[in-house]
């Protein structure tokens, strides 16, 4: 598996209108999921508080919680990824998960599209099973 999406998977999504292109260009630029969420946050919030020096980072908790909304009962935002995924080039797919994601409501702080765009093409990255499984492993 490579480590970073191709540039041809990012040049997918820019076909988004949802997909807010000045992330896409900082997610080449770092080709690093967490950074380019840091910087994100920092340019729409400030500084992510700092609770205590032996917590996770914001971006973990965040993906914590996403898995906590999008890994349960209801699949449809995971169905949306998976045919995402199936035809990255399907600008209408990448729209509707971008856009599900900002509308999630069990999320602590705000997704606005540029922190959702580097979401989903983690999301489409890693593959929607693998993170739902990975972040809530099933007992062997």
């Amino acid at each position: 598996m490579q480590t970073f999406p191709s540039h041809e998977t990012i040049a997918y999504l820019r076909q988004s209108p949802a997909a807010d292109p000045a992330t896409l260009d900082l997610l080449q630029q770092t080709q690093n999921f967490e950074t380019t969420f840091e910087q994100l946050y920092l340019n729409s919030y400030g500084a992510a508080p700092d609770f205590a020096p032996n917590q996770p980072s914001l971006w973990k908790i965040l993906l914590k919680r996403i898995q906590q909304e999008i890994c349960g009962q209801d699949d449809s935002f995971r169905s949306l990824i998976q045919a995402a995924k199936k035809n990255p080039g399907n600008a209408t797919l990448i729209t509707g998960a971008i856009t599900a994601l900002v509308n999630l409501s069990g999320i602590p702080l705000p997704i606005d599209s540029a922190i959702a765009t580097a979401i989903v093409l983690y999301l489409l990255h890693i593959g929607i099973d693998v993170f739902c499984e990975w972040r809530n492993p099933t007992p062997a």
